[in-house]
């Protein structure tokens, strides 16, 4: 297990027992999400804990105008993202073939011309849990990728802001994401004292091998 992932395990199970979900976005409640890469909807913070984001994007058919939504976020200092995960996914046509595409970007906006200017890029689809539930992990595709040129990153995403990027070109698909973000672990006081004494111990033996 990488480092990175140890810290994005440690950082979920810091999260207080019953958090409660902070709606963040919801577009039949706080209206059309932009479709604009120059223009994304600014979120703001996001809370700690789940974040979600629900609504409609593509097109019907698969013609006419096509419905993007991007959003921008900003993570707070102290904190990582840890999951973005898929937790409803239903195409208009009943199709469970769908691959969308989705992307993140570093800053305010997100280029739909330039791909490599991206922090990455997946395909994402309907996914199940095992149980019958919608869900797929997003943040571990996004990390896997870039699929079609970007930057690249590894593990949960540190403190910063970001834009987010969702699409489909072939069908209208309803969607629930949520980002969840967790405090940065601290290391024990106990765990940094020892960590300390070991050093100074260590320090001293080298010196009386001279």
């Amino acid at each position: 297990m990488t480092v990175s992932r140890i810290l994005a395990l440690l950082a979920a199970l810091a999260l207080p027992l019953g958090s409660v979900q902070a709606l963040t976005w919801d577009e039949t409640l706080n209206g059309e999400l932009s479709g604009d890469g120059n223009a994304p909807t600014l979120i703001g913070t996001l809370d700690s804990g789940v974040n979600l984001f629900s609504g409609t994007m593509g097109s019907l058919g698969g013609t006419g105008p096509l419905d993007a939504d991007v959003w921008n976020f900003t993570i707070a200092a102290g904190y990582y993202l840890t999951g973005i995960n898929l937790v409803d996914y239903s195409a208009q046509s009943g199709s469970l073939t769908n691959n969308s595409f989705m992307a993140i970007a570093n800053g305010g906006t997100i280029d739909f011309n330039d791909p490599s200017l991206h922090l990455s890029n997946a395909l994402w689809g309907y996914g199940q849990d095992g149980f019958g539930n919608t869900y797929m992990d997003l943040l571990a595709l996004l990390d896997a990728g870039p699929d079609f040129g970007g930057i690249g990153f590894d593990g949960p995403l540190p403190s910063g802001n970001y834009t987010f990027w969702i699409q489909e070109g072939e069908d209208q698909i309803n969607y629930g994401i949520e980002f969840v973000t967790a405090p940065v672990p601290v290391p024990e006081p106990g765990g940094a004292l020892m960590l300390g004494v070991a050093g100074l111990w260590a320090l001293r033996r080298r010196r009386r091998l001279r």
